[in-house]
This record gives C-alpha cells, sequence and structure tokens, in this order.
C-alpha cells in the first residue's frame, strides 16, 4: 500500500507551523479449449475423514489455475495441490453494491501437528468491527466436506473457525464451505478528491478519524475503502475468507493494530466464478478461462471464470463507467482501467506501468504472471494506491483533473502556482504511487514477507524502487528530487511533528501512524541506498536478483536481504551488517537525511516541482497566505484545518 503522508504535507506542513466485456476479455487472455473448473477437475480426498495418508496423492489439481502464470515461472510453481484453494461463487448485484457468496476452502496442515480448529478470517470487517459499525462481510452458514464433520461460527466479525469433530491429524486435509453476503460501504465523492484524502492523511497522521466509512468527512482507522463502492466503482478487495495467520503455533484471531496492511501474507490457489451485469468491465488477478452470457431469472446476466494460481490475494474492480487503455511488455498483457471521463489520466497511468514493469524485470528479475491490472479505485483514509497479486489500485484522486481541486487549487494560487501547481504535484504523486504499486508485485508479490510484524521488508523496498523507476527514467537528479518529494518528505514531516527518530524494522502496532509513514515509508528506504553505494551497483542488484531467486513464491525474513549482501562481501561484511543496524535498527535519521526545515521543505515540495511553480524558497508570510486560504475555506475540510491549526500553533 502507498500510504501518502507527502500529501498531506502539502496542507498540513504549512499548517502545522503558522503525511468489456466479453470480447475485450476474450482478447485479453484467450481462453483454452475447455474451460475446467479446479473444484470438478479435483481428486478426491485419499485420506480417512480428518486424517492423513501415507501416500495421499493431489488434494486438488491446480494446473488449470497455474495457467495465469508465464511459462518460465511455472517451474517454481507449487503443483502439489497443498496449497490453500479457494473456490469462489460471487454474484454482485445491480449497482454493485451488494453481493453474495458461496465459498470452499481447501485446506492442508501443514506444520505436522494436529488441530483441533482451523480458523479463517475476513480482515476486510475488522476496520468496521473496531469503530463499532456493522461489518460489510456477513456470515451466514458454513459445514465441513468429504466427511469431515465440524460445527463452524463466526465468534467475531473477523474470524470464523471451523471446529472439527475428530482433530485433523498432521498434513490431514479438510474442505470448509461457507456462506457469506456482503453490503459494501459507500463512498462518497467528496472524500476522494485531493484536498478530501489530504484531510483523512492529516487525520490519520494526527490520531484523529473515526468517522463512519460510508459518508461524510470522518475514515475509520485501517479503512482504505478496498471493499465499498464509490465514484461508480465497486472495489472487492478482502471479501472473501482466507486461512488466518500462525504465530508460535497458535492462529492469530485478533489484530494488535489496523494500521498497514490487513490481508493475508501466504501464497493460495485462487478460482473465481462471478455473476454481473452486463456491460460491466472487471479489473482483477488471474487469467479470465470462460466469459459468458447467461440468463438469471429472466435477465440477462454476465459470468466470469477467472483462473489465479499461485497468488497472495486475490481482488475484483468492476463499473460500467470503466474504459481500458492497453499494452505488452515482453508478453506480459498490462491494463489500465479508468472511468471514461478520466482517460488522459487513465493514459498516463498506463503509460507509468509498462514503463515500471519493463524496468523492475530487468533490475530484478521476471514478472510471474500473463497479466497485470491497475485500475482507478476510490480510496480513502489516506492510502494512495492498494496492491494485490497481479492487479494494483490507484485512488481516485490521481485521475481527477486539476481543476476539481477547488479549495486546495485556490490555496496553492497563493504560491503563484494554482491549478498547474496541483496538476504537477498530482502527476508526479500519481506516477510514483503507480512504481510503488508496481513494484509491490515483487516485494509482498513474488516475495513475501510478515507484512504486519516486519512492514519495512516490501514497503521500503517498494518505496526504493520506485525512486529508483525515476532515476532510470528521468536521470540520477530527477530520482533524488522525486525521491526528496515522496520519500524523505514523510521522515522530515514526521520529525517536524515531534515525533522522535527510532528503528525502521518495527511492527504495524509499534507506536503512531506518523512514526510509522516516517520510518517505514520514508527512512527505510534510503538503507538501499546506502548500501548500493557501499557495493556498487553490478554487485547490488546482483544481490537484489538474487534475494528474488531465493524467495520466489516464498517468504523472506526481515534479515534475509542483509544476509545475502553480506554473503561473499569479504572483508567488507561486517560494514554491511553495520550499515544494516544503523539504518533499520538504530536512530541517525537526523544525521543521515537531514533536519527538517519547514520553508525547504514545503519549498522543495511544491516550488520545485517539475512545470510547477517557480522553485523559490517559500517564506513565512506566504505560508501564512497558503494557511488561511485552506482554514478559511467552507464546510468540514476548512473547519478541520482551522482546527488543526489552533490546536498545533505555539
Amino acid at each position: 500500500m502507498r500510504r501518502l503522508a507527502e500529501v498531506a504535507a502539502i496542507v498540513a506542513l504549512a499548517t502545522a507551523c503558522a503525511s468489456g466485456p466479453a470480447a475485450r476479455n476474450a482478447a485479453r487472455a484467450p481462453p483454452p479449449a475447455t474451460a475446467t473448473s479446479p473444484a470438478a477437475s479435483a481428486a478426491a480426498p485419499t485420506d480417512s475423514p480428518g486424517g492423513a495418508a501415507s501416500d495421499p496423492g493431489p488434494w486438488y489439481d491446480p494446473m488449470p489455475l497455474l495457467a495465469s502464470l508465464r511459462p518460465e515461472a511455472l517451474a517454481y510453481a507449487d503443483p502439489s495441490g497443498e496449497l490453500p484453494l479457494y473456490d469462489l461463487d460471487a454474484s454482485l448485484e445491480a449497482g454493485g453494491a451488494a453481493f453474495a457468496l458461496t465459498e470452499t476452502v481447501w485446506f492442508t496442515e501443514r506444520e505436522g501437528r494436529p488441530l483441533d480448529d482451523v480458523v479463517l478470517r475476513l480482515y476486510a470487517n475488522a476496520p468496521a468491527a473496531s469503530a463499532g459499525r456493522a461489518a460489510p462481510v456477513r456470515f451466514v452458514s458454513g459445514d465441513c466436506e468429504g466427511g469431515v464433520r465440524c460445527t463452524v461460527a463466526a465468534p467475531s466479525a473477523s474470524v470464523i473457525t471451523a471446529h472439527l469433530a475428530r482433530p485433523l491429524a498432521p498434513h490431514g486435509r479438510v474442505r470448509i464451505r461457507l456462506k457469506l453476503a456482503g453490503i459494501l460501504d459507500r463512498i462518497d465523492s467528496s472524500r476522494t478528491t485531493m484536498l478530501g484524502q489530504s484531510m483523512e492523511a492529516m487525520s490519520g497522521l494526527f490520531g484523529g478519524g473515526g468517522g463512519a466509512s460510508g459518508g461524510g468527512s470522518g475514515a475509520t482507522p485501517g479503512d482504505y475503502g478496498i471493499l465499498a463502492v464509490g465514484d461508480g466503482i465497486t472495489s472487492l478487495g478482502g471479501f472473501y475468507a482466507v486461512v488466518g495467520r500462525r504465530r508460535g503455533g497458535d492462529w492469530e484471531r485478533e489484530d494488535a493494530s489496523l494500521g498497514g496492511d490487513l490481508g493475508p501474507d501466504a501464497m493460495s490457489n485462487v478460482r473465481v466464478r462471478i455473476t454481473l451485469d452486463p456491460g460491466t468491465e472487471l479489473a482483477t488477478a488471474g487469467r479470465v478461462v470462460h466469459d459468458e452470457v447467461v440468463d438469471e431469472d429472466g435477465a440477462k446476466r454476465r459470468r466470469v471464470t477467472i483462473a489465479a494460481g499461485m497468488v497472495r490475494e486475490v481482488a475484483l474492480i468492476a463499473s460500467p463507467s470503466f474504459s481500458v487503455a492497453s499494452a505488452d511488455v515482453d508478453g506480459v498483457h498490462v491494463r489500465s482501467l479508468f472511468l471514461s471521463s478520466e482517460r488522459e489520466a487513465g493514459e498516463r497511468v498506463l503509460d507509468a506501468a509498462t514503463h515500471a514493469l519493463d524496468d523492475f524485470e530487468k533490475r530484478f528479475g521476471p514478472y510471474p504472471y500473463r497479466s497485470l491490472d491497475v485500475a482507478e479505485a476510490a480510496l480513502v483514509g489516506g492510502a494512495g494506491g492498494v496492491e494485490f497479486s497481479g492487479l494494483a489500485t490507484v485512488a481516485s484522486m490521481f485521475y481527477h483533473q486539476a481543476s476539481s481541486g477547488g479549495a486546495l487549487a485556490s490555496a496553492l494560487s497563493a504560491l503563484g502556482g494554482g491549478a498547474g501547481m496541483l496538476s504537477a504535484a498530482t502527476g508526479e504523486m500519481r506516477e510514483f504511487v503507480v512504481a510503488h504499486e508496481v513494484a509491490h508485485q515483487w516485494w509482498h508479490g513474488l516475495v513475501g514477507s510478515d507484512s504486519r510484524v516486519h512492514p519495512f521488508v516490501d514497503e521500503s523496498l517498494a518505496q526504493f524502487s520506485a525512486m529508483l523507476y525515476f532515476e532510470d527514467r528521468y536521470g540520477a537528479a530527477r530520482g533524488r528530487a522525486a525521491g526528496d518529494r515522496n520519500v524523505k518528505a514523510n521522515y522530515l514531516t514526521m520529525r517536524l511533528m515531534g515525533e522522535p527518530d527510532g528503528p525502521v524494522d518495527r511492527s504495524v502496532a509499534a507506536d503512531s501512524t506518523m512514526a510509522y509513514a516516517g520510518l517505514v515509508y520514508g527512512k527505510g528506504p534510503y538503507y538501499y541506498v546506502a548500501l548500493r553505494k557501499r557495493l556498487g551497483d553490478a554487485r547490488f542488484f546482483d544481490v537484489v536478483r538474487r534475494y528474488v531467486a531465493d524467495h520466489r513464491f516464498g517468504f523472506a525474513g526481515p534479515d534475509d536481504f542483509t544476509a545475502l549482501a553480506a554473503d561473499g562481501a569479504g572483508p567488507g561484511a561486517p560494514a554491511v551488517r553495520a550499515l544494516a543496524r544503523r539504518w533499520l535498527h538504530e536512530a541517525h535519521g537526523d544525521e543521515d537525511l537531514g533536519k527538517a526545515d519547514m520553508t525547504g521543505l514545503l519549498g522543495n515540495l511544491l516550488g520545485g516541482l517539475p512545470g510547477g511553480g517557480s522553485g523559490a524558497p517559500i517564506d513565512a508570510a506566504t505560508l501564512n497566505k497558503l494557511l488561511h486560504s485552506l482554514g478559511g475555506g467552507q464546510g468540514d475540510n476548512g473547519k478541520g484545518l482551522d482546527d488543526l491549526l489552533r490546536s498545533l500553533s505555539p
């Protein structure tokens, strides 16, 4: 996920001182001669109910799902059928605000210990439950299949437990069948503007929020709109139950924090059959293997079957108003999906995504899937983008015309830029977000990691990768400047707000949102900058490619990258480890990144943008003018800025 502390910085730092339908889909991925359902082709269990056979054989046939992989990735895929299979049959109601889901979870015990329970998680329910709101996904019923008896219940909104009549033996297998129903939050369009998102980012950074997600200007902590409908776009992220995390031999049933990424880390196979209105365009991971129009109770409906092998999570983004721009990158079909009224931004997103994919393949190694979708979504809560396997979403605020910035564009006119400056800022941030989300296809997508306890492993690398994209595409000077505005600004904002420096390797629950953004997103990426400088390009990128090769479709620990860098470094190994210790576990940020200066930071964020502003320093009088342009605005956003000014002014 791309958190936008620097979006808020454009507003908050000043405040704080004075964070196709069937035919088109067929072209995207030609279906095989016979579309095969993994459930239909799966072998019956060969073990006794709840037990483990001496030679159990395939649990289900994963090969129809692995068709979503590029041929070179198949050699690294798991053909055993040991990974969880999520077999999903969903129906999206007209208007995209509700769905029904029948889900079968094919689960194999892989730790070698008996289990009394199998715990599934509905992570998208956690933020609503924490805020005392109705959860968007409701558990209707559940049971076990294949001769295994169990009792299925939902002890909390985000937990579903299958209690087995007999303990599941080591390496035993069980199929859990669920019926779920969802009513999606509705996101008001005022929340998806640059100003609305800036206010929600500020709210998160300063510990505010808590308002309902379905309207108004408040943001619920942890709710970024990934399971919601807004701006005519339905986002189905986290809409199905997944096998919960295991820690120390126990199931994780609660979340220590709602910050960061709440979704799963484990690899899985997924088959989706979704029914929706004809004419609704669909963005997703995987490969479309069947696409037809069917008659359902006298109404024409579109039914799409998707095979997604070796993925960490599948999401669906749908809209009847989507247009599509596409291109191919070395055999990967890349699509940008966007509202038809926002084609210019949608085509720029495609341009950035294709360049990022090409660059990262050369730098890191092959992308594993046949396709990559990048879709506009009505994200809120300060999220600029959210990653899923084979799919990235980018916040609607980056697609809206600069003139729609309203109060924010008017306020920026105080700096001599107005809508032009806002357009320049939006354009660079949008491109950075796209590069960051494409990088996530490697960092946490291909190379898994613990996104809750060690979030820097993927987030800091994704930030570094986006800086690398700007360097490779536009030159070293532009790369450094983009890093200053989109990465270092997170750290400097944190320090200006009075948060102390600290370790980068921290859990999402370690402390404030401000510190998480400043350290994981703002400071951590510069470890890789420093390590690259020490090792030199040839050695550094050899380490990166080895890191990907060693952990492809697997799981990397917090020390694995450094261990590879130190391996073979000879007498330089202690210096490599010392560098990691300095950047990841100690507090030298002010010395290494510089001390925060309000005028200099805002001048860099706004005045130095390519094509925007004069680049001249911003004096106190101009900051004050900007402040009062915002604080004096109409409605809740202006009032919120005014209140924040009074609470933070000396």
